[in-house]
């Protein structure tokens, strides 16, 4: 199924195309890189914009596909990073910030028009590994729209939840502590 690929992008495909990744995440001061040998200007977002091959971008996880409404995810790998962005990722509200992973075909020296988008989402979760001599990895986890579809409002067994309608009631004193599944009543 071709579902609304470009003519550009079937006519490439129609050969043995190489593709790369394009990887746009929405910070304050908005961060596009690749998985590219070369830099790839391209204005999918409206306006040229580059993507830097400056080889921190290792790899992107499988993206996964389904018929049905349910949270997925994918995982964004970066080494050797700048502490700059390290900053950024520890000093600012980065949870939830938007996410979007292109493929790109290359052809020669240049991506052809029209990448196609793979998967939009939001950060969920980011973790560091800094060994203070080859530079930091940063892993990220993004889900898509549905990540928080079976997010209940209200009252969370958080302490902080618990202090606020129940002040001296320590029960959730130790619950962020915890990852197993709590059971309440009769099993």
């Amino acid at each position: 199924m071709a579902r609304g690929l470009t003519t550009a992008v079937k006519n490439a495909l129609a050969d043995t195309p190489t593709f790369c990744h394009l990887v746009y995440l929405g910070f304050s001061t908005p961060i596009r890189k690749t998985d590219n040998s070369f830099d790839i200007v391209d204005d999918i977002e409206g306006s040229s914009q580059t993507y830097n091959a400056d080889g921190t971008l290792l790899g992107v996880g499988n993206v996964p596909e389904s018929n049905q409404p349910i949270k997925n995810s994918i995982d964004i790998i970066f080494s050797g990073v700048d502490q700059s962005l390290i900053s950024t990722v520890l000093n600012n509200d980065v949870l939830g910030i938007d996410i979007k992973v292109y493929r790109a075909i290359i052809s020669g020296t240049t991506a052809i028009a029209d990448p196609f988008l793979l998967f939009h989402g939001n950060l969920a979760d980011f973790a560091i590994d800094d060994d203070g001599s080859s530079g930091a990895t940063l892993g990220i986890t993004a889900t898509n729209h549905f990540g928080n579809y079976e997010k209940k409002n209200g009252r969370t067994t958080a302490d902080n939840s618990q202090q606020r309608h129940f002040s001296s009631d320590k029960g959730f004193e130790f619950s962020a502590l915890t990852i197993r599944d709590i059971k309440w009543g009769r099993e």
